[in-house]
């Protein structure tokens, strides 16, 4: 089985509000990297996420079996069964405010770009079982790896925005400070920020402001 790497941040007021403070951040794990899953509610479909069993720890899935069987009057028992089934516990769309993923997620997405481009306008219900099912054998039940990440050029253009592309100068800059032997003070007042940006960014000049080299000598 494929290691998934998708974490979601849920709008202020969700039903989960009450289990928030079980997951670092508030962001939930979550087995696909958009809602692959369809269910039929009074003649309406319905697209659901599905929050990763496998990256649960105990706690964090005994809140949700109970959360979830306390909104729908059913047994706890019941609901983690169902949960243990299906590989983790269904969600709504409407509750994901935002996603954050890696390798794994970004190549998914492509596909599902890809699917959405070249499937027939809306897509036919073959069309989605079709990718449906390929989904599953290769990255649910399966053991398909995604191509590595090594920049921001790996991701697929249409998947990238400006606050992608600021996290992901974050993520170099703090691998680059992990392992460039800089001192504690030079991560803590900043000048192994400027070194780093000045290696991974060079069309630009950075410098900590009151630098002694950005001033004249008052003397």
């Amino acid at each position: 089985m494929t290691k998934h790497d998708t974490w979601v941040r849920l709008k202020p007021g969700s039903l989960y509000e009450p289990v928030l403070d079980l997951f670092p951040n508030g962001m939930i794990p979550m087995r696909d990297p958009f809602p692959l899953e369809r269910v039929i509610v009074n003649n309406k479909q319905i697209a659901l996420w599905i929050i990763d069993f496998e990256r649960l720890e105990p706690n964090q899935a005994n809140a949700l079996a109970q959360l979830i069987a306390s909104r729908r009057g059913a047994d706890v028992t019941e609901v983690m069964e169902e949960a243990v089934f299906q590989g983790g516990f269904a969600m709504i769309n409407g509750w994901v405010e935002s996603m954050e993923c890696d390798a794994e997620g970004f190549q998914r997405s492509k596909e599902f770009a890809d699917f959405f481009e070249t499937a027939p306008q809306p897509p036919s219900a073959r069309a989605w079982r079709e990718f449906y099912n390929s989904q599953h054998d290769r990255w649910i039940e399966g053991d398909e790896q995604p191509p590595p990440i090594n920049s921001i050029d790996d991701i697929d253009p249409r998947l990238r925005t400006p606050e992608l592309e600021e996290r992901w100068k974050m993520r170099q800059i703090e691998q680059a400070i992990a392992v460039g032997g800089y001192s504690v003070f030079d991560v803590l007042s900043g000048r192994a920020t400027v070194d780093v940006l000045n290696q991974i960014d060079p069309k630009n000049s950075y410098s900590l402001v009151g630098d002694d080299d950005d001033f004249e000598d008052d003397e």
